[in-house]
C-alpha cells in the first residue's frame, strides 16, 4: 500500500482533485510546447478556408459577370476565336512576341466594337518603314527607302531571296535595285519586317545634248546611249553648220525630252525655251561654262565661279578622279537650293527646283578626261554610271500606277498601333487572374498542400 505522503503526491491512490491539477498542468506545458505548431495548423485552416470562398464567390460570379481574358505569343489567334464564339469577355489583352498578320490585328480591333476593352503589349520591332520608287532610267531600277533606329541591321529579300543589306547609319538607308522581284521584305536585327511593293512606274522620253562639237559632247552622249538613253544631240561645229542626231527641228518639250544637258555657250539657242520648258517638269544639266550663258541665270541654283586649272591623272585620284577636274566652284547657293558634291570646302555640284522640274549645276569642266584616263578598267563603266546618276536626277518622267498586292505592311509597328492603339500593361485584376484557367490546378495543388500541412501537423503533436 502507499504511504499517506504518496497520496498527497498525487499518485494513483491520490484524491481526484489532485489528479485532475496534474493532468492541466501537463495539458498546459504541452500547449506551450506546441503553441508554434498550433498557430501553423490554424492559419493553414483558415487559408485553406479563405481559398474555398474564394472560389465559390468566383464560380457564383462568373455565372452572371463577363470574365477579363489573356493570351500571349502563338495562343493569340486561336484565344481570338475562342471570345468570339465560346465567352464574351469584358476585357481581352493580348502579348505579342512579333507583328501579326493584318488579319489577326484587324480581329483584335474588332473586340471593342463589340463591346470589349482590347490592349496590347509585347516584344514588337522597333519602329521602321519600307519604301519603293522607281528610278527615272531606262535599266529600270527601283530605290528602297528603309527607316530604322540608329545601328540597325537591315536585310532585303525580294520574292526570289535576298538582294541586299547594310548597316544604318543615322536613321536610315537607301539601296538602288536593278531588278526587282514582287514584293521586298525589309527585315531589322533578324526580326520583324515590314514589306511594300513598287506601286507604280514610270515613262521616260529621250535626252537632249547640246554644246559644242568636241571630247565632251561626244563622251556625254555617248554615256547616256550606252546606259539605254535615247539621245538627240546637237553639236556646234561652224556658225554655217551643226552635227545633229535626232530630228531636224526641235521644241523643247515633256512630250519628247525628259531632261537637256547645257555644255557651253551653243545653249544660249534654245534660252528662251527653257525657262518654260523647265517650269513645267523639264530636267537640265547645266555644265561648265553653260552657266555663263545670259537668260539661263534664273534657272540656275548658284553661280558659278572662275575655273581652277586640270591636274594630271595620278594613282592616288583612282578612287577620286573628279579631283583631277578643272573647276569653278559653285558660290551664292540660293534660297532652296542644296550642294549634292562638295570638293573640299568648294561646292562642285548643287541642284534644285524651278518649278516642276529640277536643275543639277555642275561646276567641273572636261569631264571626258575621266573616260580617257585608263586609271583602272572600270574608268568608262564609272564615268556612265556618273552621268546616268544626273540624268535620273532630273528626268521628267511621269509615273502609272500599277496592279500591285495590297497584302503589304510598309509600316508595320505604326499601323498596328494607329488600328489597335499604344501598348500598354496588362491590368492585372483580380478576375482577370481567376479567369485565367492556368492557375486552376495551382490553386487547387495549394488547397491539398494547407489541408495536408494541417493534418500532418495534428498527427505530428498527437492530437486528434
Amino acid at each position: 500500500m502507499r504511504s499517506p505522503a504518496d497520496r498527497r503526491a498525487g499518485g494513483p491512490d491520490a484524491p481526484e482533485p489532485a489528479r485532475t491539477a496534474r493532468a492541466r498542468e501537463a495539458e498546459a506545458a504541452i500547449r506551450r510546447r506546441h503553441r508554434f505548431r498550433i498557430l501553423l495548423e490554424r492559419g493553414a485552416r483558415l487559408a485553406a478556408l479563405a481559398l474555398i470562398a474564394l472560389l465559390l464567390g468566383h464560380a457564383l460570379r462568373a455565372q452572371r459577370a463577363r470574365p477579363s481574358l489573356r493570351a500571349e505569343g502563338p495562343a493569340v489567334e486561336e484565344a481570338l476565336a475562342r471570345w468570339s464564339t465560346d465567352v464574351n469577355p469584358r476585357r481581352i489583352h493580348v502579348s505579342l512576341d512579333s507583328i501579326p498578320a493584318p488579319g489577326v490585328r484587324d480581329w483584335i480591333a474588332a473586340f471593342p466594337g463589340a463591346g470589349t476593352v482590347a490592349g496590347w503589349n509585347g516584344d514588337a520591332p522597333a519602329p521602321s518603314a519600307v519604301s519603293v520608287e522607281p528610278v527615272a532610267d531606262p535599266q529600270k531600277p527601283s530605290r528602297v527607302w528603309v527607316a530604322a533606329s540608329p545601328g540597325a541591321r537591315v536585310q532585303l529579300d525580294d520574292e526570289l531571296g535576298a538582294v541586299d543589306s547594310a548597316s544604318v547609319d543615322g536613321h536610315g538607308a537607301v539601296f538602288v535595285l536593278p531588278r526587282l522581284e514582287g514584293r521586298i521584305r525589309a527585315t531589322l536585327d533578324g526580326r520583324g519586317a515590314a514589306t511594300n511593293d513598287l506601286r507604280d512606274s514610270v515613262s521616260i522620253k529621250s535626252a537632249l545634248v547640246v554644246g559644242m562639237a568636241g571630247w565632251e559632247g561626244k563622251f556625254v552622249a555617248a554615256a547616256l546611249e550606252e546606259h539605254g538613253w535615247e539621245v538627240d544631240a546637237r553639236f556646234a561645229v561652224a556658225p554655217s553648220g551643226d552635227v545633229e542626231q535626232g530630228p531636224g527641228q526641235i521644241g523643247l518639250d515633256t512630250a519628247r525630252y525628259s531632261f537637256v544637258v547645257a555644255m557651253d555657250s551653243v545653249i544660249r539657242r534654245y534660252a528662251d525655251q527653257l525657262p518654260p520648258y523647265v517650269r513645267r517638269g523639264g530636267g537640265l544639266i547645266v555644265l561648265g561654262e553653260a552657266s555663263s550663258v545670259p537668260g539661263l541665270g534664273s534657272l540656275l541654283p548658284a553661280r558659278w565661279g572662275i575655273p581652277t586649272r586640270p591636274t594630271d591623272f595620278r594613282p592616288e585620284t583612282a578612287d577620286d578622279p573628279r579631283r583631277s577636274f578643272a573647276l569653278g566652284d559653285l558660290y551664292n547657293l540660293k534660297r532652296g537650293a542644296i550642294a549634292l558634291e562638295m570638293r573640299d570646302d568648294d561646292v562642285a555640284i548643287a541642284g534644285w527646283r524651278v518649278g516642276d522640274g529640277r536643275v543639277i549645276q555642275i561646276g567641273y569642266l572636261d569631264t571626258w578626261r575621266w573616260r580617257m584616263a585608263g586609271l583602272d578598267d572600270g574608268a568608262v563603266e564609272s564615268h556612265r554610271l556618273w552621268w546616268a546618276a544626273l540624268a535620273s536626277g532630273v528626268a521628267y518622267a511621269p509615273r502609272f500606277d500599277r496592279a500591285v498586292s495590297e497584302e503589304v505592311e510598309p509600316t508595320p509597328r505604326a499601323t498596328l498601333i494607329e488600328t489597335i492603339g499604344a501598348p500598354e500593361p496588362a491590368q492585372l485584376e483580380l478576375a482577370s487572374i481567376l479567369d485565367d484557367p492556368r492557375l486552376l490546378p495551382w490553386m487547387f495543388g495549394a488547397l491539398l498542400g494547407l489541408l495536408m500541412l494541417e493534418w500532418m501537423s495534428r498527427r505530428l503533436r498527437g492530437a486528434s
